[in-house]
């Protein structure tokens, strides 16, 4: 059995011009609610093995607290992944089956919008909205990560979005 939890990075900041789209960084609002939702996650067991994430500075930011927040002392490792920045969904789907891990039951995927939308799609055939710092969890009946992929059959278990369950 493995899970695959995928989160939008959390709200990022405009508030420098000209700043490249890769370097903005996350708003007082992002990193006051990244900690709640790992805390929210940690208290429904529902911590990841592994963290891959996008380089871009808003998600390497929500994956770094992420980490820090559910793993305490023992921080939960993050790969970074550079293809995931503006990546389609196929790419995460690629990450997905090019991993090869088997001892990480529980994987989360820490990106960006319109991919993330289109793989939750891809893998459950329903379209969720996914504002930012929304974690959507699926369950696979698969032994091995390489068996995922868009033909697999799999639901998704729960979708937490921050303000339906209190956070903002």
């Amino acid at each position: 059995m493995k899970q695959l939890q995928i989160m939008r990075h959390a709200k990022s900041s405009w508030a420098v011009g000209g700043m490249p789209d890769f370097e903005r960084p996350l708003n007082k609002r992002g990193k006051r609610v990244v900690p709640e939702m790992a805390r929210f996650l940690a208290d429904r067991q529902c911590t990841p093995d592994l963290i891959i994430s996008s380089p871009a500075a808003r998600a390497a930011a929500t994956a770094n607290i992420l980490s820090q927040s559910m793993g305490g002392a023992d921080s939960i490792p993050i790969r970074f992944e550079p293809l995931f920045y503006h990546a389609p969904a196929r790419e995460y789907l690629n990450a997905i089956a090019g991993f090869d891990q088997p001892e990480v039951s529980r994987l989360m995927l820490v990106g960006h919008n319109p991919g993330l939308e289109d793989l939750v799609e891809s893998l459950s055939g329903r379209w969720e909205i996914l504002p930012t710092a929304t974690v959507v969890q699926f369950q696979f009946d698969a032994a091995s990560w390489k068996e995922i992929c868009p033909a697999f059959s799999c639901q998704i278990q729960d979708v937490w979005r921050p303000k339906e369950i209190g956070i903002d």
